[in-house]
């Protein structure tokens, strides 16, 4: 072979060797990028205050709601449940639709039955990836490290738990928010609801007389639904969902978990119009007591819901009580609301629905009263 041959072929080589070298390198940065991308959690606008992991086996708090007819409509009925799954009773808080919300950073309107349909924008810091308020901004930059915030869409779901995080100070381990068509179907697929018709009317094309009367789901709903004009129609309204409610829990809980599985939950949850909650693996672990690791790779939200009917179903009737929040009619701005009361709020709270938790005070209530005490 020629001198000159050899001296290619060796070039050629170099060539090839280089180059493969450089395939190598590029490819294992490349691998290395992607591999760290798919280890960074993704961003969770949803981060909220639950129970402490101390306290997970003992109790649980869920926020329970009936929608609006529309996406956007005012929300219908909002309460907090309280389960204490170690001395086996509920606690229900509920709060009225007309609630005030004050001027809190967290809300873009005043009223709790407007926080669904109007979510307020997050401020976000993408350099510490978490959520900033407007008293840590300056400049367009976050105070603490100085870095740029942005403007993310808000949660609908998440404004509703803040009211309970923020105003309130009580966690939210899981959320269960009612299509009102849901509500119908839930009703008729356990064959009415036993409510107490306090005079004659008509619901749902029938008119119902006086008593104990079964309701199917669009009498139910419409019951629920009925409301007269001020706040005093408000904690009325309540009062009329407090029946319904029971009633379904009633009926809910005495089934097996596979009946409420197969034939309730499982239809409705995979119909059109499902209940509306977190299906996270420290959700739905919230629902259960006690479960096993084995136990939750295998859970579905179905189950977890269906198992949690079936065993507050062993809460005897005396130990279920619900409470109207504390407070009084009052008005901003000749609008009427209802106004919270702090002291007696917090005392509440401590009373039943804090069994385990650090004492609720005063100063940890973000409440805004337009009328202090008394009534």
């Amino acid at each position: 072979m020629s001198p000159g041959k050899i001296v290619l072929i060796v070039l050629l080589v170099i060539l090839i060797l280089v180059t493969l070298a450089f395939i190598i390198v590029v490819g294992k940065t490349i691998y290395e990028s992607l591999t760290a991308k798919k280890n960074v959690p993704e961003v969770d606008l949803t981060d909220f205050d639950t129970t402490p992991v101390s306290d997970q086996d003992k109790v649980a708090y869920y926020l329970v709601g009936l929608m609006g007819a529309e996406d956007d409509s005012p929300t219908e009925l909002l309460s907090l449940v309280c389960y204490d799954k170690q001395a086996k009773t509920i606690r229900i808080l509920e709060i009225p639709m007309d609630t005030y919300l004050g001027d809190s950073d967290l809300f873009a309107v005043k009223k709790t039955s407007e926080v669904w349909g109007n979510p307020k924008p997050v401020i976000w810091c993408e350099y510490e990836a978490k959520r900033v308020y407007s008293d840590e901004v300056a400049d367009g930059k976050h105070t603490y490290c100085g870095h740029e915030v942005t403007e993310k869409a808000g949660s609908a779901s998440g404004g509703l738990i803040s009211i309970f995080n923020e105003q309130y100070a009580m966690p939210v381990d899981n959320f269960f928010l009612l299509p009102q068509e849901a509500l119908v179907k839930l009703v008729d697929l356990v064959d009415g609801v036993d409510v107490q018709i306090d005079s004659k009317q008509k619901l749902g094309g029938i008119t119902y007389e006086p008593g104990v009367q079964t309701l199917g789901g669009q009498a139910a709903l419409e019951y629920v639904l009925q409301k007269d004009k001020g706040v005093g129609g408000d904690i009325d309204r309540l009062l009329r969902q407090r029946r319904v409610m029971l009633a379904l829990f009633q009926r809910l809980s005495a089934r097996e978990v596979k009946d409420l599985k197969d034939n309730i939950i499982g239809p409705l949850m995979n119909g059109s119009t499902p209940i509306r909650s977190n299906s996270g693996t420290a959700a739905m672990r919230s629902m259960l007591i006690k479960p096993s690791n084995k136990e939750m790779d295998e859970m579905t939200l179905s189950l977890a819901l269906s198992t949690m009917l079936h065993d507050m179903g062993q809460v005897q009737l005396a130990d279920i009580t619900a409470c109207v929040i504390p407070g009084e009619a009052a008005s901003a701005n000749s609008v009427a609301y209802y106004s919270v009361h702090r002291a007696e709020l917090a005392t509440l709270l401590n009373s039943s629905f804090n069994p385990y938790g650090i004492a609720v005070t005063e100063a940890n209530l973000q409440v805004t009263e337009l009328a202090a005490g008394g009534a």
